[in-house]
């Protein structure tokens, strides 16, 4: 071992990546053998870009770094199970043989023969081969084919960055087009308005067209609507393993194939591409479930690139990550779908990939607060990955302070995760954000010589402990910031970021470094030895808290002393379960905050159990292990308030002593303890385990709380707890800066941060909680408002923001003001006729303005069908047991009537993450057309969809199945904005309600009384056209005046939730004046004959045009042909029958000749003469003839409709003459220019009348209307048959960046599949 005696010299750079402060400089320099090497550490993130400055090699430039790139979430995936044979393609000019196969996007892709190391053949082939007798030729290979749109991996600052070089040269291309088009109009213009020739119908067509060209060319939408690049993805097996290729890149239609490289699975040879030059997106590709599944593996912000820097980026001895000679596995949980959220399913994922790829230690810089700690899916895996594989786990704590209970999950919340909280040093203020001592103006009140030092302290914005269950929280603290490498798509080498994010890679590096002192020395490794190492010689900072900083500041020198220590003790590896008995959830601490509890003795069962290795099977040593493990413990406490025993003897299944805890002579604020136990005789070794203690001392209950001439130090804050007394609603904080414009006239603002929280049972503490950030002049005074619970303790805290300079006083009011409604949420349903709520005024007298307003509403959808359940791939296995994860798709349809936004909720599943008991609820939402329009998850979010039909699937997975077919069948609601909030009346009584007089005024409620306020039912005149029975609208109703001259907002911010049950829609009765059917005249047996015919042929237009029942429709038809020669229903169904079969270019004449037979069947002239008088409405028999007119005028147009479309599509030389003509014809009964069901008709004559942008407008139009949905009528065009007609006009036109940027918006509008989860 290598030990150098000299201490790091100082750099100026030291502060960028800082060291110093966990000893990591010290003691790589030190131990430069133990500077990580032989460590792998995961970095579950948002992805590590393998261009990234130190990422990708060690520090010799050679050695691999960065071993392999994973993503997790599924949204690289791309689905490769087309496969094709390719064709060979002999270029003379080189001699180089090509191959070139069709990729999916239409373009002709070619494909280098050298990239092939063998072609097997086909067992097909050869048996094939043997059975003729001849020679096998060599065969060509197969290739599997997909496509990606580079959009859905780009991170949205990089597509903006990359549309705005695309909108650049599209601009170029269009702006030659307009220039063109305006040369053309400007001649027109000259020749018909400057000159004296008068323009004929066709020339104002012409001049018309021109315009609507140029107005396409001008159309912004072309800025909005960039699809991006497309890629095409190319997967073969090379003859040793599979290799992939993405063309699109260059964004040209023909790819230069000398500059593209296939690249293996990453871990295979740790090779990356980069989609182009504009973009430096870097990547590398995963194969998956036999290769059907190719994975893009990207970053989906910096964050990821960033985190993994810290902990081991190898650049320089000035510029180095913690443990620069750790290795690098990048795991992506960052969905990019979801702006880079992780989902239970990706966290999963990841953990079951770090078990898989032996990490050492993994780091995770996410989380999200929870509702009940140390619970739920994610958290059994990880224990799994913990006290199982023997892996480190360190994860952020979050960045939600400074008040307490504010860490997230799982990083402050699991018991098996080393938590950690962001410190910020001297150095790094300098340093990294280049503060100077006197950023702030120094008053004469601050005017001593500390105001003019930096301050370190855990940022103000760092999560503090206790969790809701009194577990610490916070274990240790790191360093939460740095500048170092990004990614290159960034277009900078390195960038600064800060919070627990950083902090968290840092103590992973830390990890690192003391298990490759482990390795090396043969010290046995396991996360409680190292956790134990690292908690019992953190450094205590001053300034923080035990509840901010945890057991203080990583000291990496110190743990490595205490692991030499303890090499030889195996009790070190064994990690103890202390809980408390008898409360909710076995809690993990003692957290006392009501003063109820904090005014009366208790007494708590502490529970201690031993956890060996998990192992499913274990052997007669292990048993023996745990038959005779005892350990004697010396108990200690860290207050005089707790008294517990002084010894305690353990055993294997664990056992219980009592404490006590006595709070009743504590002053106001938070207090903690600690109840330790120590190992008889070792007492300097440390706590072997620890229970946390947590009494919060409210001040006394009282309207009005003030607290005068607060001092706060740089970094300090004051923290305040009161119960809001019965009756409060809200409560009124307001700040006053103490400083005075007299005292300094010159003064500038300063910084306070005001943050209030309650912690309520099963809700997550962001719930319940405001944080405001304030800037105060001298004397100014900033009142806010805040919603609490009355009868639970709130805390309020007032901050100084971790960067401010100088000490500040000011003042603190709290006033508990409002009115107590019962019900608190009000619920009515149709047919109620008012809702009625009590008011009651118990603090004050309040003045009172009912009101109540509904803003948005919920539709019920169920699942077209019961959830399908199947095992999913080689990704989701459990390793310990081999047992498959499974999933539940679930498929929900409704119809969206006009374009807007809208919010799908699954209610059992999602506001949870981290505790949920289900591994996904993922949401991927798609038109009609399959065009994908968003993705949601555990926090939904509205997502926008144009009128006509939405698709919604849902997964949802679990290892058990049991668990998935509770919610086969499990509804989701569609809420949505009112467009017009829906506003109720309020009135005193319910005769003033009935009557509709004397509505509710102003008035003052006086201290101890109440009144009732009776809301009327809305009017469902107001609700939304689609709005039915069963669907609920929802909103809030306030009762406080809330006047503009009252301080705060003067009534409880966001009110209270008020619901409406939708009824059923009145239905009009019959219009009495409209005109009775004349008598029938038929006898029985023709009306029985007549509707049996009719039944018949109506079967009969049922059947498809499948091979089956060709045969089927020929005989049928046949029959009835024979009965009914002239009945023109049953001629029309055969035109229909004729009209959907294919190929349909050898039923054109087919279609024509059936068409020809109902226009023969029907009187144009009778028609014509009949629609041309004034029909007489209470004539019946006018009345019936008049319906029967309209039928046989419906399948006239009808007939004319199809026929004209057969004569556009065949190529005969009297097809055009005859499309006119036809053309002609169905113009005299309907107006193709406005009814969109002939718009392909519509479009065909203009096309051919070369009014090319006039068609441009008509489908831009009809793109507009639908929504994945078709145009209706006799040939419906999908949006798919709208973008290819615009291609091919733009073709016609020479608009070559049209056509190409339309062919792209034709593969991400229409594409031929959902995609994959």
């Amino acid at each position: 071992m290598a030990v150098a005696n000299d201490d790091p010299v100082s750099s100026p750079f030291d502060g960028l990546l800082p060291r110093r402060e966990t000893q990591a400089l010290q003691f790589v320099t030190k131990y430069p053998n133990y500077d990580g090497s032989n460590v792998l550490i995961g970095i579950l993130d948002t992805g590590v870009d393998p261009g990234a400055a130190g990422i990708r090699y060690m520090k010799d430039g050679t050695t691999p770094k960065l071993i392999d790139i994973v993503d997790c979430t599924g949204s690289g995936d791309v689905d490769i199970t087309t496969e094709k044979v390719v064709e060979e393609v002999d270029n003379h000019q080189d001699n180089v043989i090509y191959y070139q196969v069709k990729g999916l996007s239409g373009r002709l892709l070619k494909l280098k023969k050298s990239w092939w190391k063998s072609i097997p053949s086909s067992k097909k082939e050869e048996d094939s081969g043997k059975k003729e007798g001849r020679l096998f030729p060599p065969p060509l290979p197969t290739v599997k084919l997909g496509i990606k749109p580079a959009f859905e991996l780009f991170p949205s600052s990089l597509i903006n960055r990359v549309k705005a070089y695309r909108k650049k040269i599209f601009d170029q291309e269009c702006n030659a087009y307009i220039a063109n088009v305006q040369k053309e109009l400007a001649a027109w213009q000259d020749k018909f308005v400057a000159g004296s020739k008068k323009p004929t119908p066709d020339d104002i067509r012409t001049s018309e067209d021109l315009q609507a060209k140029l107005d396409i060319l001008m159309d912004k939408e072309w800025e909005s609507e960039d699809p991006g690049m497309i890629l095409d993805c190319v997967v073969f097996h090379d003859g040793e393993q599979y290799r992939a290729v993405l063309y699109g890149g260059s964004d040209r239609e023909e790819e230069d194939v000398e500059k593209l490289q296939p690249l293996a699975a990453y871990s295979k040879e740790r090779q990356y591409g980069t989609i182009s030059t504009v973009d430096q997106y870097n990547y590398g590709v995963n194969f998956y479930d036999d290769a059907t599944v190719l994975s893009i593996v990207g970053d989906c912000t910096p964050h990821g690139t960033h985190v993994a820097a810290i902990a081991a980026v190898a650049e320089g001895p000035d510029r180095s990550g913690v443990a620069p000679g750790a290795r690098i596995v990048s795991i992506k949980i960052g969905d990019s779908r979801l702006g880079s959220m992780e989902t239970t399913a990706s966290l999963a994922r990841g953990i079951l990939t770090a078990i898989r790829l032996g990490c050492d230690v993994i780091n995770l810089s996410y989380g999200e607060g929870c509702q009940v700690p140390n619970a739920g899916r994610v958290i059994q895996l990880a224990e799994e990955l913990v006290w199982r594989y023997n892996i480190v786990f360190v994860a952020a704590v979050g960045n939600n302070g400074p008040a307490l209970s504010t860490v997230n999950a799982p990083g402050g919340m699991s018991s098996c995760i080393l938590g950690v909280a962001a410190y910020v040093s001297p150095e790094m203020m300098k340093s990294e954000y280049s503060l100077t001592s006197n950023t702030m103006t120094i008053t004469a009140d601050d005017a001593d010589e500390d105001n003019n030092r930096f301050v370190g302290s855990t940022y103000t914005w760092s999560s503090v402990g206790p969790t809701a269950d009194g577990s610490n929280g916070v274990c240790v603290c790191a360093p939460g910031g740095a500048i170092t490498s990004v990614s290159n798509w960034t277009m900078q080498k390195s960038m600064l970021m800060n919070g627990t994010s950083m902090a968290s890679p840092h103590a992973c590096g830390c990890v690192a470094l003391l298990l490759s002192a482990c390795k090396a020395e043969g010290i046995p490794i396991s996360p409680s030895r190292i956790q134990r190492a690292i908690e019992n010689t953190a450094k205590s900072m001053p300034g923080s808290s035990r509840y901010q900083q945890g057991w203080g500041m990583v000291q990496v020198e110190e743990a490595y002393k205490y692991l030499q220590q303890m090499k030889t003790v195996a009790t070190e590896d064994m990690y103890f379960e202390v809980y408390i008995d008898n409360q909710s959830g076995s809690t993990r601490g003692v957290y006392i905050r009501q003063p109820e509890e904090s005014s009366i003795v208790q007494t708590f069962t502490v529970c201690v159990k031993p956890n060996f290795k998990r192992v499913d099977n274990p052997d007669d040593a292990a048993q023996k292990d745990r038959i005779d493990f005892e350990m004697q413990f010396a108990i200690s406490v860290t207050a005089p308030w707790v008294l517990a025993p002084d010894t305690f003897m353990l055993m294997n299944n664990g056992r219980n002593f009592k404490i006590d805890v006595d709070p009743r002579k504590l002053p106001h604020g938070v207090h903690t303890a600690n109840v330790n136990g120590h190992v008889i005789g070792q007492a300097g070794r440390g706590p072997m385990w620890s229970l946390p203690i947590t009494v919060v001392k409210p001040l006394e209950v009282s309207r009005i709380i003030e607290q005068k001439n607060i001092e706060l130090k740089p970094t300090e804050v004051a923290r305040f707890f009161v119960v809001p007394p019965p009756g409060c609603t809200w409560m009124d904080v307001t700040v006053r800066d103490c400083r005075t414009i007299v005292d300094d006239p010159n003064a500038s603002s300063r910084l306070f941060v005001l943050h209030t929280v309650q912690l309520i049972p099963h809700a997550a503490y962001r719930d319940y909680a405001v944080q405001k950030y304030l800037n105060l002049l001298p004397n100014q005074t900033c009142v806010t408002s805040v919603p609490v619970e009355s009868g639970i303790t709130c805390e309020v805290d007032l901050a100084r923001f971790w960067s401010a300079a100088g000490n500040v006083k000011a003042d603190l009011c709290i006033e508990f003001r409002g009115v107590q409604p019962t019900p608190t949420a009000l619920s009515m349903k149709s047919g109620d006729t008012f809702g009625v709520v009590r008011v009651e005024s118990v603090l004050m007298d309040e003045t009172i303005n009912p009101s109540a307003k509904f803003t948005k509403w919920r539709t019920p959808i169920r699942p077209k069908t019961e959830g399908t359940i199947k095992p999913l791939g080689e990704r989701d296995i459990l390793p310990w047991n081999g047992k498959k994860i499974y999933q539940m798709q679930l498929n929900y349809e409704f119809s969206q009537d006009d374009k807007g936004s809208f919010t799908p909720i699954a209610p059992a599943l999602q506001e949870i993450l981290y505790e949920s008991t289900y591994e996904s609820q993922m949401m991927m939402i798609y038109d009609g057309e399959k065009r994908y329009l968003g993705c949601v998850d555990a926090y939904p979010s509205a997502v926008t969809a144009s009128k006509g039909s939405v698709c919604i699937q849902v997964q949802i997975r679990h290892d058990d199945p049991k668990m998935l077919e509770k919610l086969k069948d499990m509804t989701i609601w569609i809420e949505r904005k009112l467009e017009k909030e829906i506003s109720l009346s309020a009135y005193s009584t319910r005769e003033d309600l009935l009557e509709g007089k004397r509505a509710m005024k102003k008035r003052m409620l006086r201290k101890g009384l109440c009144e009732s306020v009776f809301f009327t039912e809305p009017s469902s005149s107001k609700f939304p056209s689609s709005c039915k029975a069963g669907d609920i609208l929802m909103g809030s109703a306030s009762y406080c005046s809330g006047e503009s001259s009252l301080p705060g907002d003067g009534k409880r911010p966001n009110g209270f939730p008020i619901l409406y049950t939708v009824g059923p829609k009145f239905e009009k009765p019959a219009d009495p004046d409209s005109v009775a059917e004349p008598k029938d005249e038929r006898t029985a047996k023709e009306r029985i004959d007549e509707a049996v015919r009719d039944l018949r042929v109506e079967q009969l237009g049922k059947l498809t045009s499948t091979e089956k029942e060709k045969g089927d429709f020929k005989t049928l038809y046949g029959e009835l042909e024979k009965e009914y020669p002239q009945h023109i229903p049953l001629l029309m169904a055969k035109v229909k029958y004729l009209d959907g079969l294919k190929p349909r270019e050898e039923n054109l004449p087919k279609i024509v000749a059936a068409a020809d037979k109902v226009l023969a069947e029907i009187s144009e002239e009778a028609l014509a003469l009949h629609f041309g008088k004034k029909l007489d409405k209470e004539d019946p028999q006018q009345v019936k003839k008049n319906k029967d007119m309209e039928k046989q005028k419906g399948f006239l147009v009808d007939a004319l409709a199809r026929q004209a479309f057969a004569y556009a599509e065949m190529t005969t030389d009297d097809a055009k003459e005859r499309f006119r003509k036809t053309l002609d014809a169905l113009k005299a009964w309907v107006d193709i220019d406005s009814n969109g069901k002939y718009a392909g008709l519509a479009l065909e004559r203009d096309c051919r009348a070369g009014r090319h942008g006039l068609a441009l407008k008509r489908i831009n139009k009809l793109l507009a209307k639908t929504n994945g949905k078709d145009t209706g009528g006799v040939r419906p065009l999908t949006r798919a048959d709208l973008i290819e007609k615009r291609v091919k006009i733009f073709e016609h036109l020479g608009y070559h960046g049209l056509v190409k940027r339309e062919k792209a918006m034709k593969l991400v509008a229409s594409p031929a599949d959902y995609k994959l989860f």
